[in-house]
């Protein structure tokens, strides 16, 4: 099995790292929702607490998608 590190042609590469957290963030995200699911708390904190995650991981997951796309492309960070 090759190392996610080593150097190949595969122009693809970048994006198997945004991959991999794009399923680490489903899961953190899954688990946040079973957790408000069975908090007893006000309707807003657990909304608060969905939109919060919600942010959080997509602008992680877009903020690495840039930095992969323009390392593909050749563009400086």
């Amino acid at each position: 099995m090759k190392s996610s590190r080593s150097a190949t042609n595969n122009p693809s590469q970048p994006l198997d790292a945004v991959k991999l957290e794009l399923a680490i963030v489903i899961g953190l995200a899954i688990g946040v929702l079973l957790v408000v699911w069975r908090l007893d708390a006000g309707h807003w904190v657990e909304l608060g607490l969905l939109a919060a995650t919600g942010f959080g991981a997509g602008g992680w997951l877009a903020f690495r998608t840039r930095r992969a796309v323009n390392r593909l492309t050749g563009q400086q960070d």
